[in-house]
C-alpha cells in the first residue's frame, strides 16, 4: 500500500475557535481562521500523538442506524440500551460525536481511514475503496496486529466495498431475511455475536495483539425485532402519518401509526444491546476486555417522525437525527467522564493507532481523542434531499451548525445555520454571513472537490439505480438494496 501524496503533504493550519450562540437565535462570535489556503479542506490537522509502547487489543463495535438520542446514556426515556449504558459508566463518553455522512459506506470508510469522504473518495454505496487508499487494518497489520472483521450489512460485503483483503479474517456471511421480505439479506445480531465469539475462541492467535471490528445491522430498516427480543415497547395514543411518509422498505400492511415503527426501531436497538452484552461478556471471560481498548459507535442515525419529507429513513441531509452518533471509549489510561466537544467518526483511526503503538500517517482529518479534545468542528456531508443532485455540507460547533448546499456543478447555492442550543430539533434555519470563516471554508471545499456534486467521475455517466448507489450493483444487489430502503 502507498499513502497518497496529499496525505503526507504539509497542510496550512486553520485555527478555529468555538462558535458561541447568543440568545434568541442571534449568532455570537464566529470561528477565527488565521490561514486558509486553497488546498486546505480540513480544519487543524493535529500531529500524531506518541504511540503507546504497549500494544493493546482493540475491539471496535459499530451499530448500523443507531441514533444517539435513542439510547439511555444520551437521555432517552426508554430502556433501549441498559447494557451499553452500564458499560459506558466506566468509559469516556462523547456527547456530540458525528458521522461523516448519513449512510453506511462513506461513513464507515471514514471510520477506518481517519479521512472525510472528499479525501477517501467513497461517496456512494456499492463503491469499492481505492486499492491505493491506506486503511486502519492495513496500518495495524503492518504493526504486527492480527485483524478480523464480522459484518452484517450487504453494503459492507467485499463485493460491495472491497475491504475484505484489508483484514486477515473477513466474515461477511449474511443469510437472514424476514418473513415478508425474502429478498432481504442481513445477519441478525445473535449470529453476528456468535461469529465474533467463534473467531475469538478459535481464530485468534494468542501470541499477537488483535483488532476486531464487529458491525451490527439490526436497527436498520425494516424494523423487525425477533420474537425473543428482551423488551416490547408500546404506546397509548397513535400518531397517524400519511402513507407517502413511510418508505416501502419500512411500511407494514395497513399500519399508519408512526409510533408503531418507533416502537419496533427501539426494540431492534434493545435486541442489539443484549447481543453487545454477550460479546462484551465473552471478551471478559477470556480476559480480553479490561486490558484492551473497546469502542462502541454507529455509522449514522435514522429519521423517526422528525424528517423533512420521508420518515424512518436516512441517507440524505445533515440533520442531527441522521448524523449524531454515539461514541464510547473504554480502556486503560482513559478516565471515565463525559465530553461535550463535538468530535468526528474520523477520530477513531488515530485514536486506535495510538492505543496500538502504531505510527499515525500525517495528514489525517481525524485526531487522537485520548490526547487531544480541543475545540475543532467536525465536518459532515450528505446528499441534498431537495433534488439538486448535490450535497449539503456542514461544520458542527458546540451550539451551532453551519450548512452550505450545492448542486451537481459544485456551485454553492444556499447557506443556513441552526442554533443548536435553542433549536436542537433544527426547525428554524438562520441566515449565514458570507464573511463567516466556516462559510468561506465550506465554499472552498465545494469549489475544490474533484467529484462534482459529490459523485465520483466514473459514476457520473450512465444509469445508476438511485442517488445513493453506484453503477456496479447487479440485479440481485439492487433487489437487496431496495429491501434496505436505498432504492425506491
Amino acid at each position: 500500500m502507498r499513502i497518497r501524496g496529499w496525505q503526507i503533504g504539509a497542510f496550512a493550519v486553520a485555527l478555529v475557535l468555538v462558535v458561541l450562540v447568543g440568545k434568541g437565535g442571534r449568532s455570537g462570535p464566529v470561528p477565527t481562521v488565521q490561514s486558509v489556503s486553497a488546498d486546505v479542506v480540513n480544519l487543524v490537522p493535529t500531529p500524531a500523538p506518541a504511540a503507546d509502547p504497549q500494544p493493546r487489543n482493540i475491539i471496535l463495535i459499530s451499530i448500523d442506524t443507531l441514533r444517539a438520542d435513542h439510547m439511555g446514556l444520551y437521555g432517552y426515556h426508554r430502556p433501549t440500551t441498559p447494557n451499553i449504558d452500564r458499560f459506558a459508566r466506566g468509559a469516556l463518553v462523547f456527547d456530540r460525536a458525528y458521522a461523516a455522512a448519513p449512510f453506511t459506506s462513506p461513513s464507515i470508510v471514514s471510520m477506518l481511514t481517519g479521512l472525510y469522504p472528499y479525501h477517501h473518495g467513497v461517496r456512494l454505496l456499492w463503491q469499492q475503496v481505492d486499492p491505493d487508499l491506506v486503511t486502519l487494518p492495513d496500518l495495524l497489520r503492518a504493526a504486527g496486529y492480527q485483524t478480523a472483521a464480522v459484518v452484517s450489512n450487504i453494503v459492507l460485503g467485499n463485493e460491495a466495498i472491497g475491504l475484505g483483503s484489508r483484514f486477515d479474517h473477513y466474515d461477511e456471511q449474511m443469510h437472514d431475511s424476514t418473513w415478508h421480505r425474502p429478498e432481504m439479506r442481513e445477519r441478525r445480531a445473535e449470529a453476528t455475536t456468535d461469529a465474533a465469539v467463534a473467531w475469538l475462541g478459535t481464530g485468534r492467535d494468542p501470541q499477537r495483539p488483535f483488532f476486531l471490528w464487529v458491525h451490527y445491522i439490526d436497527p436498520h430498516c425494516p424494523y423487525n425485532p425477533p420474537p425473543d427480543k428482551p423488551v416490547a415497547f408500546t404506546h397509548d395514543t397513535p400518531q397517524p402519518v400519511q402513507p407517502r411518509r413511510i418508505p416501502p422498505s419500512v411500511r407494514e400492511p395497513d399500519i399508519l401509526d408512526g409510533l408503531f415503527y418507533v416502537d419496533r426501531y427501539d426494540e431492534e436497538i434493545a435486541y442489539t444491546d443484549a447481543q453487545v452484552r454477550r460479546l462484551l461478556d465473552a471478551l471478559g471471560d477470556m480476559d480480553l476486555l479490561d486490558s484492551g481498548l473497546t469502542i462502541i459507535t454507529a455509522d449514522h442515525g435514522e429519521q423517526m417522525i422528525d424528517g423533512n419529507t420521508s420518515f424512518f429513513s436516512h441517507g440524505f441531509d445533515v440533520r442531527d437525527a441522521v448524523v449524531h452518533i454515539p461514541l464510547i471509549l473504554r480502556g486503560p489510561g482513559l478516565r471515565a467522564r463525559r465530553e461535550s466537544q463535538p468530535v468526528s467518526i474520523c477520530d477513531i483511526t488515530p485514536t486506535v493507532l495510538a492505543a496500538a503503538g502504531a505510527d499515525c500517517p500525517a495528514g489525517l482529518d481525524g485526531r487522537c481523542l485520548s490526547a487531544d479534545i480541543s475545540p475543532r468542528p467536525p465536518y459532515v456531508e450528505g446528499p441534498d434531499s431537495g433534488g439538486s443532485g448535490g450535497l449539503q455540507r456542514a461544520f458542527v460547533y458546540p451550539d451551532r451548525k453551519v450548512i452550505v448546499q450545492h448542486g451537481r456543478s459544485n456551485v454553492p447555492r444556499r447557506a443556513w445555520a441552526y442554533d443548536l442550543a435553542n433549536d436542537p430539533a433544527e426547525r428554524c434555519p438562520l441566515p449565514v454571513d458570507k464573511a463567516e470563516p466556516a462559510y468561506r471554508i465550506l465554499v472552498r471545499m465545494i469549489l475544490d472537490d474533484p467529484n462534482p456534486g459529490g459523485v465520483p467521475e466514473k459514476y457520473r455517466h450512465g444509469k445508476r439505480p438511485s442517488a445513493l448507489v453506484a453503477g456496479g450493483a447487479d440485479a440481485e444487489a439492487v433487489t437487496r438494496l431496495r429491501a434496505l430502503g436505498y432504492i425506491e
